[in-house]
């Protein structure tokens, strides 16, 4: 009979999770026996590091990577980096060790009595699961939730007896050939709308976030700002580091401000305003004043009905950001109107010795534009 560690290696392998970014303790230690050969295992030195890295290559590969913690301590040394890969909206499979279920119960060492609570609210879905025949289901939901828009990291807690207990093989064999997938196209009546919008506004301006690149709608992104003769600009604080829109396409114009009152009143004059794969938007600090300028209407494109729920003004259509724009650019016309004039070069950086953080950047810009 095949145990819970090797139905689970299959399910990992079925879904293409052989590469673990980990820090392991002991608690780790019975999932790691045996470890097989066509699996990679990166070693990190610090939890925050591993989970870094497996954000990193999730954003990279576009699919969900694999986090192996130790129990308590080492989610709670990653829990900053877990922010962030919420933030980035990247699909993680977070596992971490448990003590074994005979001395959970009195809390001896290294017992997570919290294991789900911990990492929350950053994470999609949280579990233990309650036999040790259902942690190969628990790892299959966890991957499935992972890479479902919007994406993000998930949580598995495995006591460490768990590994080495008799697998419920049917069961399992069930879960490891399940696909899942989540592109869901915009109501056409909504984007038929919002085609009409863009045709009729007489000054409308694009916001192209980070989701525009995550979900592959880079050219549409260019083709709709090409089309429509919009002004681009990048949203405030994107931590993903991800860019939707070619910062030397003569149509982008830098990046919003952060803050409510200087944001809007970069807006002025626009009558609508198109964000699409970012949110509503992120602020910071707080600097007062309306929303949006008089006059001035909004709409979002995303993938996430949370950030839709959520904006502060406007109105949302969620769906796949990449179908949404390749639709759209085929519903608008040739805007008659001129292209957007091209934001202003840049002054040169002080000389200084020693040399300025401008300085600096301008010749890294220089070099990589010539290579």
């Amino acid at each position: 009979m095949a145990t819970v560690r090797e139905a689970s290696y299959e399910l990992l392998r079925a879904h293409g999770l052989t590469t673990v970014f980990g820090n392991p303790g002991s608690t780790e230690l019975p999932f790691l026996a045996g470890f097989p050969d066509d699996f990679r295992y990166v070693l990190g030195l610090q939890e925050a590091v591993v989970v870094g890295m497996a954000d990193g290559h999730a954003q990279a590969t576009g699919r969900p990577a694999l986090v192996n913690l130790h129990t308590a301590p080492g989610v709670g040394n990653a829990m900053g980096a877990i922010f962030n890969a919420f933030e980035n909206k990247s699909p993680l499979v977070i596992t971490a060790g448990q003590q074994v279920r005979a001395m959970m119960t009195m809390e001896a060492l290294l017992t997570d009595p919290g294991p789900t609570a911990l990492p929350r609210p950053f994470v999609k879905w949280s579990y233990e699961p309650p036999r040790a025949q259902d942690v190969p289901a628990a790892l299959a939901r966890a991957f499935h939730l992972a890479q479902l828009p919007p994406c993000g990291p998930v949580f598995v807690s495995v006591p460490m007896d768990d590994w080495s207990a008799e697998a419920d093989e049917p069961a399992a064999r069930q879960v490891t050939g399940r696909v899942t997938t989540g592109r869901a196209g915009p109501d056409p009546a909504a984007l038929r709308e919002l085609a009409g919008r863009l045709e009729n506004a007489s000054n409308p301006l694009l916001v192209a976030g980070p989701d525009v690149d995550a979900a592959g709608g880079w050219e549409a992104a260019v083709a709709l700002a090409e089309r429509c003769r919009l002004p681009v600009w990048a949203p405030p604080a994107s931590g993903s580091g991800r860019i939707g829109f070619p910062e030397g396409h003569p149509s982008f114009q830098g990046l919003l401000p952060p803050a409510i009152g200087p944001l809007a009143q970069t807006l002025e004059g626009h009558d609508l305003v198109l964000v699409v794969g970012a949110p509503v938007f992120t602020y910071y600090p707080y600097i007062p004043g309306p929303v949006l300028p008089e006059g001035t209407s909004l709409m979002l494109v995303t993938s996430d009905p949370d950030e839709a729920a959520r904006a502060p003004a406007g109105d949302a259509i969620v769906a796949d950001v990449a179908l949404a724009l390749e639709a759209l650019v085929g519903l608008v016309p040739q805007a008659d109107r001129p292209p957007p004039d091209p934001r202003p070069a840049p002054d040169p950086p002080p000389d200084s010795d020693p040399i300025s953080a401008q300085a600096a950047m301008a010749a890294l810009g220089e070099a990589s534009s010539v290579a």
